[in-house]
């Protein structure tokens, strides 16, 4: 008996080879937001820590130009949580694109994979019914000879 062989199993290869790539790309990205995530985390920790500096300044009656530095470096380190924010929320983007991308993959490999397993049952099936019909005709045949 013949042996099941699917026709668009290369397909199904090159599917299952761009799934994988898009996978790894997407724990790529991940990676790059849990960077960027930290990285902002610590940014509001240099934040709050300046800021607490301008207080002290303030409280401690330092002179102006101490005061003006200290609020300057608060203000900069505004301006990077900002610039972090954006940054992570442009990550988390490209996550969500490739995590569809991925779904997409996903569902293209899945329809092939449904497709293979219903034309191998289809195969097992046909094989059983030729299979019957040999033991069927043997049996006829025989009967036959006896008569």
């Amino acid at each position: 008996m013949r042996k099941f062989r699917f026709k668009l199993q290369t397909v199904l290869d090159q599917r299952q080879a761009r799934e994988e790539r898009l996978l790894g790309e997407l724990g790529e990205l991940r990676r790059e937001e849990t960077r960027e995530f930290d990285r902002l985390c610590r940014l509001k920790g240099e934040l709050a820590a300046a800021c607490d500096a301008v207080g002290e300044a303030l409280s401690t009656g330092s002179d102006t130009c101490e005061l003006e530095r200290r609020d300057e470096y608060a203000m900069a380190k505004s301006d990077d949580v900002k610039v972090g924010e954006l940054t992570l929320q442009g990550v988390r983007k490209k996550v969500e694109a490739k995590r569809l991308e991925v779904v997409e993959a996903m569902k293209d490999r899945q329809v092939l994979e449904s497709l293979r397993d219903r034309k191998e049952r289809e195969h097992v099936l046909a094989q059983a019914r030729a299979e019957q019909k040999q033991l069927d005709e043997m049996a006829s045949l025989r009967y036959a000879r006896r008569i």
